[in-house]
């Protein structure tokens, strides 16, 4: 290892043991040092050097030895001090593809100087006082045989991010691995636990290869993937298992978990690298005491990139902070405005928007306190907060035509169309323009949800507060209902379309089933479905998943993938007896209330159902914004791209606003903006893989469990349901989930929405009562459990459960008939 860095000693190893390793040699550590001399400054970049002629007689004679009539080669670094444990040098030392034997000098000399590569050297500075070895850092170089990787990737034989987890997690991409690596595509992704057993498998939308070709000496130049293979898996079930197999192999072989590069050149396995799983480089420490803001984190689960980030903290209240992408709550802010005497572990239940275990009480002190600075708060915003409640569908169409107006005016930029869509310019200012305000006040029924339910007990102590749901919902005018009854009719159109068999229609019939086959983005011209699929988009396509992050296309920019949604949305509604449900409840409780207590139960319910819906609507406009904001930062991208300073599209939300302002005008350089991009583009794909902390410098609660039950939850819509389980990890697998399965997933956003119609019941990883995946489930009257930690690993595809979701309780059964039992 000393004279040919730890990369080309794993190498070594591997073909020892009779792994395939592509043919190849070394340059050892002696030739580096025949040319820098002894001791390097590992910070201090040298002049470059002329490579010595006997060198390159040696190289020639090994080229023929080893390599024969090689037209292309690998030529990789093996530094003394990457690979190690704690400093994986992952990326910073440079590799050169498809080199040609003719300039293979200019390619030994390029990894040599790469040691001191402006990201290599600011690795070291970041961590130099942890670096192990004191000697001087010096490079080997390996020289290979260039495979023409049809697939490529990377394969840990234990979780890198789930210490807890002993699952193989494999990484896949189309082409050579560099794209994957740089961050500039979300590879698939499996996991196989250690009966060999395929867990999980997630197949992403993976927009770019790095090319293969012989002009691609440095691996980094991309072109597009073919529509029909973006959302292909790149391995086969066979492939995932020898991969997890191969893996365990290495550990075995170098007694440590293993970070394993692999590629397949013409359907044949090659090992490309094998070293030890590093820890990833810690991050910042924060003093203040936070907690997770659920209700975004229940929308999207990703990071949000650092343009979305940066905007948004220029915009919204600084009520809270960011870490590892995500939002939290400052717990010392919130405490200050709690009426109630509770416990540090109450307090961090109720931010958490779990139920509150224990008793407490109102504080005297507290309460003075908190009803002087919520008087205050309302003698600046009390108009505002009332005159939410006053909005009508007039107002939410007002908001849609300020929103195209801004749209379509040059003078705003991305900052500022964020900000003019959030807030209004003067106090006198109709509050339709200020719609993510009325989206966020019409959360107030979760109070007088809390409100209603505390009178309820105290009136009627064995009453059950479940049953109150009943008096809550009516869907005849909430915009999610509104969009599953569009989607169905839209899913009905098509599917006439497809079945004609008029031969006037077959054009439009081949052009529709190119664009479901991802082949094409065109719909056909003068079609009944494309004007009808237009009227959709007009009113729906700002939607999407993941719709709050500025990153994420929207429906109307991935119309393929929507009409795959539409296609499957087949299923009929339940009838909407609604109104009968609330007559019976109503008419339940009033028999067991007096004349006075009925009116405060009769007001409380109505303005509860009237924000259900305010909560509802105003999100489906508010969205606007954002999908607005994105346009602009899409547009400036493309200057940037015209301009050469970007080089691909997706790059920009790795910039925050001012970088690309800054680019823009040419006061920021490409190369630097470009390693920035580099560099947390790396970071947000290790944050995606890493379960957010519910606290930070603070314990999380312990939750009361039902000791009968095989997982628990929180419940977010009541009844009970037996059926077989569907685990679903991403909206693109919607297609598997067949009518009266049990959807499980991660989480679920509003693009899920036509799932709910086709679902029995509803389990949710992450979520909380006024999670969207509980208001649309209420409104479904489909039983639905949210808040449970690993359903998605802890149930299988196929399985028999009960979900009780009125007891928060999941039991496994054997097989029985599916039953429906929701609550009313």
């Amino acid at each position: 290892m000393p004279q040919v860095g730890s990369k080309a000693a794993h190498l070594g190893a591997m073909l020892r043991a009779g792994f395939p390793v592509p043919a190849g040699f070394v340059i050892t550590i002696d030739a580096f040092t025949d040319h820098f001399g002894a001791h390097t400054d590992p910070l201090v970049r040298p002049a470059v050097p002329r490579l010595q002629a006997e060198l390159m007689n040696q190289v020639v004679q090994a080229l023929m030895d080893e390599l024969g009539d090689a037209s292309q080669l690998a030529v990789r670094s093996s530094s003394t001090d990457e690979d190690s444990l704690h400093h994986s040098f992952a990326g910073q030392h440079s590799t050169y593809y498809f080199v040609s034997p003719q300039r293979l000098d200019e390619a030994i000399i390029n990894c040599w100087m790469s040691l001191w590569s402006e990201a290599a050297v600011a690795y070291r500075r970041a961590g130099w006082s942890q670096v192990e070895s004191g000697n001087p850092t010096r490079m080997a170089v390996i020289v290979q045989q260039m495979l023409d990787a049809q697939r490529s990737g990377v394969v840990f034989s234990r979780d890198p991010v789930r210490t807890e987890s002993t699952d193989v997690v494999i990484e896949a991409c189309w082409g050579l691995g560099a794209a994957m690596v740089d961050g500039r595509i979300t590879p698939d992704q499996y996991r196989v636990n250690d009966v060999e057993e395929i867990v999980a498998r997630r197949v992403a939308d993976k927009k770019f290869q790095v090319h293969r070709g012989h002009s691609n000496e440095d691996g980094r130049r991309l072109q597009e993937v073919a529509r029909e293979k973006r959302q292909s898996s790149c391995l086969q079930d066979s492939e995932i298992l020898h991969l997890a197999n191969l893996s365990h192999q290495l550990e075995t072989l170098f007694e440590y978990p293993q970070d394993v590069e692999w590629a397949y050149h013409e359907d044949q396995l090659f090992v490309l690298q094998s070293r030890p799983i590093s820890t990833f480089p810690g991050y910042h420490q924060i003093g203040e005491r936070l907690v997770l803001f659920k209700p975004l984190y229940e929308n999207f689960t990703d990071p949000l990139t650092p343009m979305s980030a940066d905007l948004y903290a220029q915009t919204v209240p600084n009520i809270g902070a960011l870490y590892q992408g995500r939002v939290y709550l400052r717990h010392d802010l919130v405490d200050m405005m709690n009426p109630f005497a509770m416990s540090q572990d109450q307090l961090v239940q109720a931010m958490l928007l779990k139920p509150v275990s224990g008793k407490f009480r109102l504080s005297p002190i507290r309460l003075c306190k908190t009803v002087t600075m919520a008087a205050f708060a309302f003698l600046i915003d009390g108009v505002n907060w009332l005159r939410t409640g006053w909005l009508d569908n007039e107002d939410l169409q007002r908001y849609r035509t300020l929103v195209n107006k801004v749209a379509n005016d040059s003078r705003y930029d991305a900052q500022r169309t964020l900000k003019r869509l959030i807030w209004s310019r003067h106090p006198l200012e109709p509050m339709s323009a200020q719609m993510l305000y009325c989206n966020v006040s019409a959360g107030r029924y979760f109070l007088l949800i809390f409100l209603l339910k505390r009178l309820v007990q105290r009136w009627l102590p064995d009453y059950d507060l479940n049953s109150l749901d009943g008096l809550f919902h009516q869907a005849e005018d909430m915009a999610p209902l509104q969009l599953i009854e569009q989607m169905q009719s839209l899913g009905a159109l098509l599917e006439e379309t497809l079945a004609s068999e008029m031969l006037a229609d077959q054009s439009q019939i081949t052009q529709l089933r190119a664009i479901l086959a991802n082949q094409t983005h065109t719909l056909p011209a003068d079609s009944q479905f494309t004007q009808a699929f237009e009227e959709f988009l007009n009113e729906f396509g700002h939607r999407g998943p993941q719709e709050m992050e500025l990153a994420a296309p929207r429906w109307r920019e991935t119309p393929s993938q929507l009409l795959q949604l539409i296609k499957a949305t087949n299923t009929p509604a339940p009838a909407d007896n609604s109104y009968a449900r609330r007559l019976l409840a109503r008419d339940d409780i009033h028999q067991q209330l007096s004349p006075f207590r009925r009116r405060i139960v009769d007001y409380l319910t109505q303005r509860i159902r009237k924000y259900i819906a305010l909560r509802e609507n105003t999100r489906q406009h508010h969205v606007l914004a954002f999908s607005a904001t994105r346009q602009k930062l899409i547009e400036m991208e493309q200057q940037l791209i015209r301009h050469g300073s970007l080089h691909i599209t997706g790059d920009i939300f790795f910039l925050k606003f001012a970088e690309a302002q800054a680019l823009l005008q040419g006061s920021l350089e490409a190369e630097q903006a470009n390693l920035l991009i580099r560099r947390r583009r790396r970071r947000w794909q290790h944050q995606k893989q890493v379960t957010a902390p519910l606290t930070i410098n603070l314990p999380v609660p312990e939750t009361a469990t039902d000791e009968n039950a095989d997982l628990s939850g929180q419940c977010a819509s009541p009844g009970q349901v037996t059926g077989a389980v569907r685990v679903l990890t991403s909206i693109d697998q919607h297609s598997s989930l067949q009518p009266g399965e049990i959807l499980v997933a991660p989480f679920t956003d509003p693009a899920w929405t036509p799932l709910f119609v086709r679902a029995a019941g509803v389990v949710v990883e992450t979520g909380s009562y006024l999670s969207h995946a509980g208001t649309l489930a209420r409104e479904l009257h489909v039983p639905c459990l949210v808040d449970v930690p690993q359903a998605t690993q802890q149930l299988r595809t196929g399985e028999h459960i009960l979900l009780d979701a009125s007891n928060g309780s999941i039991v496994r059964q054997t097989p029985p008939a599916t039953v429906r039992q929701a609550a009313v």
